[in-house]
């Protein structure tokens, strides 16, 4: 499970080191459904666990490439680091605004939700709302602590 790990991290920094938007794009659809389909695998069993794997990951998909779009990749790490700062000082339902550096009219809101372990690991579960040229992309998501504490999205 570990060297699957390393493989898909190994992926995403190649991916990501000669990004442009539409490598941006295809990467936010990867991680997206992959997150999807690992959350989506923690639900049901047989075929119903399946099912919701496979919907887990489509839906992660789209959700993926719709942030990816509206957000160039300076953006994408500004606003990174404010869903670690929120996830590490906010309280439950407690809202952090993030504007960008380049565009004031692009915004977003950070909502920590709960907090629990999964296989001995911290998690805790974020709302992240969007907003760029009047379009507003809402997901849900999860990030759990990594080996050196740092927030990971699942």
């Amino acid at each position: 499970m570990k060297n699957y790990k390393i493989i898909v991290l190994a992926f995403c920094i190649v991916i990501n080191s000669c990004a442009n938007k539409e490598d941006n794009k295809l990467l936010g659809q990867i991680l997206g459904s992959a997150a999807g389909a690992y959350l989506g695998s923690k639900f049901g069993s047989g075929v119903g666990k399946d099912l919701s794997i496979i919907l887990g990951g489509a839906v992660g998909f789209l959700v993926g490439s719709k942030i990816a779009e509206l957000l160039d990749k300076d953006e994408q790490k500004d606003l990174n680091k404010t869903i670690s700062d929120s996830l590490n000082n906010n309280k439950n339902n407690e809202v952090e605004e993030w504007t960008s550096n380049k565009d004031q009219n692009t915004k977003a809101e950070v909502i920590p939700l709960n907090k629990y372990d999964i296989e001995e690991k911290t998690c805790r579960d974020f709302k992240k709302i969007v907003t760029k040229n009047g379009k507003t992309i809402e997901e849900d998501s999860t990030a759990c602590r990594d080996e050196n504490g740092n927030w990971r999205v699942i």
